[in-house]
């Protein structure tokens, strides 16, 4: 079976604009006014956009690199590279936003954001070698879907508080 990289790249943007378009959609399903939101949403709602729009940017970033006259590997070193760059940058700026999180309301799940750190920081290590050694296109998708994994569990989350009563 084969892969149509360009396909691919258009379909994760493509999702990743719908999830990040669908927020509005839970927004009006929370009635969320000014000040009704709880503090732990808010920080899902950033968390949600961030991921789904890093998934887009890279995504079309591939896509613009594969139409170039570069050869398929320096593409994939330089998507990998700056992927896993952009994602170290969140990952430490995300940290005071969670410890701030669980300092003033408690309202974060250590355990499934543990297991995201660590997934993320996985496929930090898997992008660094694929810059260094295979620079093939799989690690590099398998970057963007955990970005749109991420975006759809913050989407699911920010569902199920939307009816918290």
């Amino acid at each position: 079976m084969t892969v149509d990289i360009s396909e691919t790249l258009i379909g994760i943007s493509e999702i990743a604009v719908a999830l990040a378009g669908f927020t509005g959609i839970v927004v009006a399903f929370g009635s969320r006014r000014e000040g009704a939101w709880h503090p732990g949403d808010r920080i899902r709602l950033g968390f949600l956009l961030e991921a789904s729009l890093t998934a887009a940017g890279f995504a079309l970033l591939g896509l613009l690199l594969v139409s170039t006259d570069l050869d398929p590997e320096t593409s994939w070193l330089l998507c990998s590279v700056l992927w896993s760059g952009y994602m170290m940058a969140s990952l430490f700026t995300s940290r005071a936003a969670l410890k701030g999180a669980r300092r003033n309301h408690g309202d974060v799940d250590r355990f499934a954001n543990n297991i995201t750190v660590t997934l993320f920081v996985v496929f930090i290590i898997i992008q660094v070698f694929n810059a260094l050694v295979w620079r093939e296109f799989w690690p590099f998708l398998g970057g963007l879907i955990l970005n749109l994994a991420g975006a759809a569990m913050q989407f699911a989350r920010l569902i199920r508080s939307a009816f918290r009563v």
